[in-house]
């Protein structure tokens, strides 16, 4: 199984990266969800670079996203915007000026681990109805519990790229499994990553997504990542695990 690199297509063109061969990064589409509105989750900011949509974003607090690691790697702050407030990644809501970027020093491009990042807003977040921070997890959401991802791009592989926000409600799978799961062709998880997903496959997350929330009981609990398809069937997403890398977020920002 091929660990194929998906983000960073718009950043190889304007910016002259290097494309690189991993696992699987979560750039931006919601599979198997429907739409929603920014009302229903004002955490929820499209990372804009060049002006276009190309990460999701938690509001952490009045001028701090919280986004992954791999979403910033090579991306300079002046090129970065966070929209809020808006149910459409391409029009509405308020437009935020990054002003420093700033990812986990343990970041690591190709296993992954450790991939959380938090961007300083040069415009802070007025809040309002549809703009709120969201708080971090302090524990492990359990095995089974219900959690709600969120985030734009296309609905099915390939498909169609809609612009109004999406959801889907998956489930955490337990650690070991997932780990067993990824064990052969991926060399497993790290206690750096939580999954999510459900048996049968056809919902989750897929390029695009990545940065986003995954959230359970109000609370952040985990952050788009990577995995083995945008199906999902037989191979549950892996996020950010948010209990685990809290305390360097905090160190960073102060954000508690």
């Amino acid at each position: 199984m091929f660990r194929l690199a998906v983000l960073g297509a718009l950043i190889t063109v304007c910016l002259g990266a290097s494309p690189r061969v991993l696992r699987r990064h979560f750039d931006g589409r919601i599979v198997g969800g429907t739409p929603t509105d920014i009302s229903n989750y004002p955490y929820q900011v499209s990372m804009q670079v060049l002006e276009s949509h190309y990460c999701g974003g938690s509001i952490i607090s009045n001028n701090w996203v919280l986004t992954a690691g791999h979403c910033v790697d090579g991306v300079p702050a002046g090129v970065v915007s966070y929209r809020a407030g808006s149910s459409f990644h391409n029009s509405g809501g308020s437009l935020h000026p990054a002003a420093e970027i700033t990812s986990n020093p343990n970041f690591d491009y190709f296993t992954l681990d450790y991939d959380v990042a938090v961007a300083k807003v040069s415009v802070p977040f007025e809040y309002s109805d549809v703009i709120q921070p969201i708080a971090m997890t302090t524990a492990d959401p359990p095995a089974g519990i219900a959690v709600i991802v969120t985030g734009w791009g296309r609905l099915t592989e390939g498909g169609q790229v809609p612009v109004q926000l999406q959801q889907v409600q998956i489930n955490i799978v337990d650690f070991d499994e997932c780990n067993n799961i990824y064990m052969e062709d991926y060399g497993g998880i790290t206690k750096r990553m939580i999954c999510a997903g459900v048996p049968e496959g056809g919902k989750g997350v897929c390029n695009g997504d990545s940065g986003g929330p995954l959230v359970a009981n109000g609370n952040v609990v985990g952050i788009v990542s990577w995995g083995a398809s945008c199906d999902a069937k037989g191979f549950p997403q892996v996020y950010g695990d948010v209990a685990a890398l809290r305390s360097w977020v905090t160190s960073v920002t102060d954000v508690q």
